[in-house]
């Protein structure tokens, strides 16, 4: 498949690999930490989003933030200059409003996925990613053997904004573990005790998580440096994105209070 791909950051740079590896024609836009890396393995580059977007049988954009996403799609044109037939992929992980919003606005005979993922870089080395998407079924089954190139699970959830809010919940969930697990890991410490060797006992015992998991091998302060940027953003946008549906958040206070994004 003629793949379009926006956002080469860590995880985004090695998808790209993956794709390249499995045979996929993919052209990068020409911006960001991994282009040489891309380049290197193969990938074509484009510096117009308009014309990488006309170009793709699949445009995946797969960068930090909601207003990145609105500027590359909307304000840069990327959106409007897609073909008929062709798939939007939306892999960024944001407000379920921007995905309903492309989807509104994308020309006739274009389909939009809003295609979230949990994973680190090497459960995508491995195509061992987590997907969650939200859009028609038979657009999936055509993005399928692109999105099979880093994804060991791929699951339709339900109509396009699904994937978001369920990878927003996810992401809550994560961020109240991972606060719960760093408060217990400090304490430890001040007890004289060596918290990766903590991590690595509870691990395996009841008390044990995804999030107990990555301080087996990463101490607690570089962990929570490189975790905080990202869990600040998805935290409150999970809170606003379940206050608009009229949910209950009471439960996730304290977690809100503690990834609080910082001024």
């Amino acid at each position: 498949m003629k793949i379009g791909w926006i956002g080469l950051g860590e995880i985004g740079t090695r998808m790209v690999k993956r794709l390249l590896a499995a045979g996929h024609e993919v052209t990068v836009y020409a911006r960001g930490a991994g282009l040489e890396e891309a380049k290197a393995a193969g990938a074509s580059t484009q510096s117009d989003y308009a014309a990488l977007a006309a170009d793709s049988e699949i445009l995946t954009v797969c960068v930090y933030a909601d207003e990145q996403v609105r500027g590359i799609l909307f304000e840069n044109g990327a959106l409007g200059a897609m073909q008929p037939g062709s798939i939007l992929a939306i892999h960024t992980t944001g407000s379920p409003t921007v995905a309903l919003e492309a989807g509104e606005r994308a020309p006739a005979g274009v389909s939009v996925l809003d295609a979230t993922f949990s994973a680190g870089p090497d459960d995508v080395s491995c195509g061992k990613a987590v997907m969650m998407v939200g859009g028609d079924v038979e657009t999936l089954e055509k993005a399928k053997p692109a999105f099979g190139a880093y994804a060991g699970e791929i699951h339709h959830v339900g109509p396009l904004g699904a994937g978001q809010t369920i990878k927003l919940f996810n992401n809550l969930l994560f961020a109240a573990n991972l606060m719960n697990t760093v408060e217990l890991l400090q304490l430890a410490e001040r007890q004289g005790l060596d918290t990766k060797t903590i991590a690595k006992v509870l691990q395996g015992c009841s008390g044990g998580s995804y999030a107990m998991r990555l301080f087996q091998a990463v101490p607690v302060d570089e962990m929570m440096t490189r975790a905080r940027p990202y869990l600040e953003k998805d935290v409150s946008t999970a809170i606003e994105t379940a206050k608009e549906g009229g949910l209950d958040v009471s439960a996730f206070v304290a977690t809100q209070a503690y990834f609080q994004p910082r001024k």
